[in-house]
């Protein structure tokens, strides 16, 4: 790949243990902590263990934060958003199983819903529940995974096939195919075929091959029939039908798997995607609803496609927007078969990212096409986490707003404009990357207005702090009077030691350049020099690029 530009950065290739696990854990945690890189040099930088424990920690809970409150079923829908949002920072920022937790933010951006859609936002703590849902699911078996995904009615309600009706030949209507369409495009098989290294399979013509046609949707939209809400009065009489519409009477269950409604489901055989190993690319008529789903999702899991195309965008979530056909190789076998004959392990799956040699090697530091953009959110959650962030004490205190959200910094989580994510796996940003033939999926909304914005919500949170939430900055304070040791513990916080020598004597005349004189009202040279010495690392290209 041919790049240049006439602004290079020149990340420093040379780390230390502490700045190779503050490396590791900026692309398994939601940033690195004083305290987790010594607990990771503890373990002798054994990556594999810390993954295994990691897997062993019961997994935070969003839901069980609001249950703790009470306010459940009395909070009302202008409260819905920030409460949910609240909660799921909480386990973000402050849960132990960090591991889980960023999986599952990198799957709620491949299997989105999003509070932007008034039946997330308003439905209780749905939303919460069901990044829950992920959460339990992210190092466990993606077919548990896409079928919750599936039932889960959160996911109902967005993609609009909650009380989805069997089609009606008299009346001339036909299944809604929203959700049938996405999860083929978005959570399972791509829009093209792939190679088990992620290329895209063409005809002779050199024409890209589609995986699925128009009337594979329509054949996929009849199985995703006939859900309705869990009956949460399991004593109560789920039979009556609501209007003569075909529905049974009952409350809205926005956290519990939706319930199968034979009568709405469509009872027909269906045509799935037929390719080399399918098991069961026709459903028989009248094997039950829960049945077909099943073998849909199955058919879908199966494709020689899926393992490539998840494997990718895990890899992209996680540690490089740009990872080799070999590095997709390597992780799709693995999703294959995890050595034990199971298909789509999720903890092997995210272990083969995490310990790749293009993970690990500090060779590939260097290299133009490693590395990602780092999201705003995660460069937010990392000041926080390496500035031991203080939360009001209370309930539901970890605040963000309104200086940290989607319409702030360009994205928060599970507030997408569309199901299409804040940006697209395959973006490439105009000029030296997409000359390079590279793509850069998070500068797609690095806008001209975002790359003020972002600066200042750092600023605003290391001055004023932001929601309730406020910085420690007491470790770096007491490094102020030796700015060489100051702009040294920030860089292995921030930049994961990689400030290459230039930017480290630069940020350290710039501190030195602080005087009495500039100390404002209210404040201590120390603390400016600190503020200071934390916002222009914060915002260093070493640190908006993780690598």
């Amino acid at each position: 790949m041919a790049f240049s530009t006439a602004a290079a950065v020149n990340p420093s290739t040379s780390l230390t243990d502490d700045q190779l696990a503050s490396r590791f854990l900026a692309q398994a945690t939601f940033g690195p902590t004083t305290e987790s890189i010594a607990e990771l040099r503890a373990l002798g930088l054994d990556y594999r263990r810390w993954i295994d424990e990691q897997a062993n920690l019961p997994a935070s809970s969003a839901v069980a934060l609001i249950e703790a409150t009470g306010q459940i079923k009395t909070i009302d829908q202008n409260q819905m958003p920030s409460t949910n949002r609240r909660a799921r920072n909480e386990v973000m920022l402050a849960g132990r199983d960090q591991l889980r937790q960023r999986v599952a933010y990198a799957f709620s951006q491949i299997m989105v819903v999003s509070d932007y859609e008034g039946a997330v936002s308003n439905a209780r703590e749905g939303s919460s529940s069901y990044y829950d849902m992920l959460a339990r699911n992210a190092l466990g078996n993606f077919r548990a995974l896409m079928l919750d995904v599936t039932r889960h009615p959160m996911m109902g309600r967005y993609l609009t096939f909650y009380k989805n009706p069997k089609g009606n030949a008299t009346a001339g209507t036909q299944p809604d195919e929203n959700y049938a369409r996405e999860v083929m495009q978005l959570c399972t098989i791509g829009l093209y075929q792939l190679a088990a290294d992620g290329t895209i399979l063409t005809d002779p013509t050199g024409r890209a091959l589609e995986t699925y046609s128009n009337s594979d949707i329509t054949e996929f939209a009849r199985v995703f029939t006939g859900f309705t809400d869990a009956n949460s009065n399991p004593t109560g009489n789920p039979n009556p039908l609501t209007n003569g519409a075909g529905w049974p009477i009952l409350a809205e269950n926005y956290t519990q798997p939706m319930m199968m409604w034979e009568p709405q489901h469509d009872q027909g055989s269906k045509r799935l995607l037929s390719y080399p190993g399918a098991r069961k690319p026709v459903l028989p008529a009248n094997q039950g609803g829960l049945r077909d789903v099943e073998d849909a999702i199955d058919n879908l899991i199966e494709h020689p496609s899926t393992a490539p195309f998840i494997s990718r965008q895990l890899i992209q979530r996680l540690v490089s927007s740009n990872p080799s056909p070999g590095y997709i190789a390597r992780v799709a076998a693995v999703f294959v078969d995890n050595g034990a004959g199971v298909r789509g392990d999720l903890l092997a799956v995210v272990r083969a990212i995490l310990l790749d040699d293009e993970a690990r090697s500090t060779a590939s530091i260097g290299r133009t096409e490693s590395g990602k953009l780092k999201e705003p959110f995660l460069r937010m959650t990392g000041l926080l986490r390496a500035c031991r962030f203080q939360a009001p004490a209370g309930a539901l205190t970890h605040d963000l707003a309104p200086v940290v959200t989607d319409r702030s910094i360009g994205q928060f989580p599970l507030s997408s404009p569309s199901v299409f994510n804040f940006y697209s796996p395959e973006h490439r940003p105009p000029g030296p990357l997409a000359d390079a033939g590279l793509v850069g999926p998070e500068f797609q909304i690095l806008t001209s207005v975002f790359a003020v914005t972002f600066p200042n919500a750092i600023y605003t949170l290391i001055n004023n702090g932001i929601g309730g939430l406020k910085l420690d900055l007491g470790p770096q304070e007491s490094l102020a009077d030796n700015p060489a040791a100051l702009v040294e513990n920030l860089n292995l916080l921030l930049a994961h030691g990689t400030l290459s020598n230039d930017a480290q004597a630069r940020l350290v005349a710039a501190i030195n350049s602080v005087n009495s004189a500039m100390v404002p009202t209210g404040s201590t040279l120390r603390e400016t020099r600190a503020r200071l010495a934390v916002y222009l690392v914060a915002i260093a290209p070493e640190t908006a690029v993780s690598k």
